[in-house]
C-alpha cells in the first residue's frame, strides 16, 4: 500500500512540475481581463461593482461574485508578494534584481494561474479515487497518470490561464456528493459552482434526479435548500445596489447568464458554425417567423435537459449518470448559441470516466479531446504551428470539424448503456 501511495504522490508531482514549468510561457487575453477585475475589486469597493464602477477600456464583469472574490484574493496575494519581494530587493544586495522586474509585470498573472493548477491536481485526485473506488488501485493509478499529462487539462491551466478545471471540479464533485447520499455537501459544492460561473447549470437537471432518487426527508430537504440560499446571499450581499434578492435575480437574469457575446457561436465548432461560420453572428436573427436562434436554442435546449432528466429518472445507474452529463454538456456545446470554445470541456472528465466502465467509448474520448484542443487552439496559435494556423484558418476545416462534432453529438445521444 505504501509503494501505491507513493506512486500516485510522483504522479501529483510530475503534474505539478510540468504546469509549474509551463505556466510562465504565455498568457491569454482572459488573463488580463481577470487581472483588472481583480485589480478593480481590490481598489473600489464592491457595492455597484456590477452596476455603476466605470471599467474604462477594460471588459465590464459579467461572471458571478465567486469569480471576483478569488481574482480579488489573487490580487490581494500579489501584492503581499510584491512588498515582501520588494523589502529582500532592498535589504539583500545578493537578490536578483531582474526576479523583482519579472514579478512586477508578470507577478500577478502567474498567481492567477496557480487556482487553477491546484484544481487540476484535485482533479485527477477525485477521478483516482473515483477509479479505485469501482475498479482497482492499478486501474487508478493509470487513469491519473493519464490525466497528468492530459493536453485539455495542461493547455487551459498552464498555458491559458483558464478556470475551467475549477469550475468542472465543483460541478462533478456536487454529482458524486449527491450520488453518495451527501445531499448538504453536494448542495454546498453546487452553489459555489454557479457562484463561480452559470455555465453548468446545465448539470442541474441530472442533480435533481439524484436528489429525488435518494428519498430524502423533509429535514433534509430543508438543509438542502436552505444552506444554498444562505451562501448565496452572504457572498452576494457586499456586492449588491439595493434589495438583495431582486438585484441577485436581475444580476444572474441580465449579466452573468446571457455573457457579454450575443453571437450564434463565440469561436465553438458546433451547428452554428457549421452553416454560419466563425464571423461574428448576432443570435438575434430570425430562424423561425417568430422566433430568434437563440429562443430556438434555449427552447430546445430546456426540452432536452427536461428529456434527459426523465430518462435518467427512468434508468437510473451511475454508468447513466455519466453518460447523461456527457449527452447534456456535449448538446449544450453543439446546439446552443453564445458558446465558447472553452464550453465542451464538461464533456471531457466524465466521458473519460466512462471509458472505464465501457471501451465503446474511448474512441469518442479521443476524437472529442483533439477536437476540443484544435477549438481552444483557434484564434489563440499559441504556440505558433504555421502549419496547424493555415489548416485552421481554411474555412472547410471549420465546418468539417464543426460537422464532426454534430456528428459525434447525434450518435451519443442516441447511446444507451445498461446497468
Amino acid at each position: 500500500m505504501a509503494k501505491t501511495s507513493f506512486g500516485f504522490k510522483k504522479i501529483i508531482l510530475f503534474a505539478l512540475v510540468l504546469r509549474l514549468f509551463l505556466a510562465p510561457f504565455s498568457y491569454h487575453q482572459d488573463v488580463e481581463v481577470n487581472y483588472w477585475w481583480g485589480k478593480f475589486a481590490v481598489d473600489f469597493p464592491l457595492r455597484g461593482y456590477y452596476d455603476w464602477l466605470e471599467f474604462g477600456g477594460y471588459t465590464h464583469p459579467n461572471q458571478p461574485m465567486l469569480y471576483i472574490y478569488l481574482y480579488q484574493a489573487v490580487r490581494y496575494t500579489y501584492l503581499f508578494g510584491y512588498n515582501l519581494l520588494w523589502w529582500i530587493n532592498v535589504h539583500i544586495p545578493l537578490f536578483p534584481s531582474n526576479l523583482m522586474s519579472w514579478y512586477f509585470l508578470y507577478g500577478n498573472y502567474f498567481l492567477e494561474k496557480l487556482p487553477f493548477i491546484l484544481s487540476d491536481l484535485l482533479l485527477i485526485y477525485f477521478v483516482y479515487l473515483f477509479i479505485k473506488k469501482y475498479f482497482s488501485t492499478r486501474i487508478a493509478l493509470l487513469a491519473s497518470l493519464i490525466l497528468a499529462f492530459y493536453p485539455p487539462l495542461i493547455y487551459n491551466s498552464s498555458l491559458w490561464g483558464g478556470n475551467e478545471s475549477l469550475l468542472n471540479l465543483l460541478g462533478l464533485l456536487s454529482v458524486y456528493l449527491f450520488y453518495k447520499n451527501k445531499n448538504i455537501f453536494g448542495a454546498l459544492s453546487f452553489t459555489l459552482c454557479l457562484l463561480f460561473k452559470s455555465s453548468l447549470l446545465i448539470f442541474l437537471p441530472v442533480i435533481l434526479v439524484i436528489f429525488f432518487k435518494n428519498k430524502p426527508n423533509p429535514k433534509e430537504i430543508i438543509l438542502t435548500l436552505l444552506l444554498p440560499v444562505v451562501t448565496t446571499l452572504v457572498l452576494a450581499y457586499p456586492f449588491a445596489t439595493g434589495p438583495l434578492l431582486p438585484w441577485l435575480f436581475n444580476s444572474y437574469l441580465k449579466i452573468f447568464l446571457p455573457g457579454i457575446m450575443p453571437f450564434l457561436t463565440a469561436n465553438a465548432f458546433n451547428f452554428w458554425a457549421l452553416f454560419f461560420g466563425l464571423v461574428p453572428h448576432l443570435d438575434e436573427i430570425k430562424i423561425l417567423p417568430l422566433i430568434s436562434a437563440y429562443g430556438f436554442s434555449t427552447l430546445i435546449g430546456t426540452i432536452y435537459l427536461v428529456l434527459s432528466a426523465i430518462k435518467l429518472f427512468n434508468n437510473y445507474h451511475l454508468k447513466n449518470i455519466l453518460l447523461t452529463l456527457v449527452k447534456i454538456s456535449l448538446f449544450s456545446f453543439v446546439f446552443l448559441t453564445r458558446m465558447h470554445e472553452r464550453y465542451s470541456y464538461p464533456i471531457l472528465i466524465p466521458l473519460y470516466l466512462l471509458c472505464f466502465f465501457d471501451k465503446q467509448f474511448i474512441k469518442y474520448f479521443i476524437i472529442l479531446t483533439i477536437t476540443h484542443l484544435l477549438n481552444v487552439y483557434h484564434g489563440w496559435w499559441i504556440p505558433p504551428l504555421p502549419f496547424l494556423i493555415s489548416l485552421l484558418k481554411f474555412e472547410p476545416t471549420i465546418r468539417f470539424i464543426s460537422l464532426l462534432n454534430l456528428v459525434l453529438a447525434v450518435k451519443l445521444i442516441t447511446i444507451n448503456v445498461k446497468k
